[in-house]
């Protein structure tokens, strides 16, 4: 009894000693913009798309920007969701570069999916470009093509 009490303490204490490293962690980037911009389809569809910037808190010039594009139908239900994800070196007041571009996407309602896709970057933008298809009975019956682009400028503002 007492070998199960040291080894559930034991195992107490370490749970409790990772807690400040993780929020510590967490602490490090601060959301520092959003926008977001609804499109509306003639099927009654909509896409909500938001952009969000992340800068880091401590002296990193290492930056962030996501741009997320969400397709909602006619009753208002989530049917996918895109993400692109840029990151961006900047030497303040000098200069910006994005070094990796990168994507996830959700889908929600399973007759969705990603056909295509393809990410890049260049100087200070990252770029994603997509194609999601709905298929009932094999048949496709609607299609959202996708084009993003997300960038930073020298002081660390978002560009979108």
């Amino acid at each position: 009894m007492k070998k199960i009490i040291s080894v559930f303490l034991l195992t107490v204490f370490f749970m409790i000693a990772l807690v400040p490293s993780v929020s510590a962690n967490c602490a490090e980037e601060q959301l520092i913009n959003t926008s977001s911009h609804i499109e509306y389809y003639e099927d009654g569809s909509y896409t909500v798309t938001t952009v969000k910037q992340i800068s880091p808190i401590t002296r990193s010039n290492v930056y962030t920007a996501e741009k997320l594009v969400h397709l909602y139908n006619s009753k208002d239900e989530l049917q996918w969701t895109y993400t692109l994800i840029g990151t961006f070196l900047v030497d303040y007041g000098v200069s910006v570069e994005c070094t990796d571009s990168t994507y996830s996407y959700i889908i929600y309602n399973d007759s969705w999916s990603l056909t295509a896709h393809s990410n890049s970057y260049y100087d200070n933008i990252a770029v994603g470009t997509a194609t999601f298809k709905k298929k009932v009975l094999f048949i496709t019956t609607n299609t959202h093509d996708i084009e993003a682009e997300v960038g930073c400028d020298i002081y660390g503002n978002l560009l979108s």
